[in-house]
């Protein structure tokens, strides 16, 4: 049996993952021109694995951030002979972050977000008309 708050409780979890997805892209976005020289750390993008909350009996009680995955650590080579950064190759290493994905991203998670916001509201407004009928 699904608690009679399942309406609100369930997309505020969506609004959690969807909240951690939107701070890991924006890190992602943030680091990805940050160089270091190849052989140094260098930031790793953080990816979002999500998965099913289950409750008693196996039924679904929202979702959950399982994990954040870290991209490639030794990121991508950039042939940069100038860059005070470069190794004795002329190379610097960048972030493995795709612009284009991580955009893509941002508006699949704004969109969820704004989905599970609605869902929550639109629980929120059915409650409040059943607490103001009037027998």
């Amino acid at each position: 049996m699904t608690s009679m708050w399942s309406g609100i409780t369930i997309p505020g979890t969506g609004v959690a993952v969807d909240q951690t997805w939107l701070n890991t892209i924006g890190g992602n976005l943030a680091n990805m021109n940050d160089a270091a020289t190849p052989g140094k750390p260098v930031y790793r993008p953080e990816y979002v694995v999500a998965g099913e909350q289950t409750g008693a009996q196996g039924i679904g009680n929202g979702v959950q951030v399982d994990a954040v995955a870290l991209g490639p650590a030794n990121g991508q080579l950039e042939y940069q002979p100038g860059n005070p950064l470069a190794n004795g190759a002329g190379e610097v290493a960048y972030p493995a972050v795709d612009m284009g994905s991580e955009l893509t991203n941002l508006v699949q998670a704004q969109i969820s977000y704004e989905a599970n916001a609605q869902a929550m509201n639109t629980a929120k407004m059915s409650y409040t008309s059943i607490l103001n009928i009037k027998a």
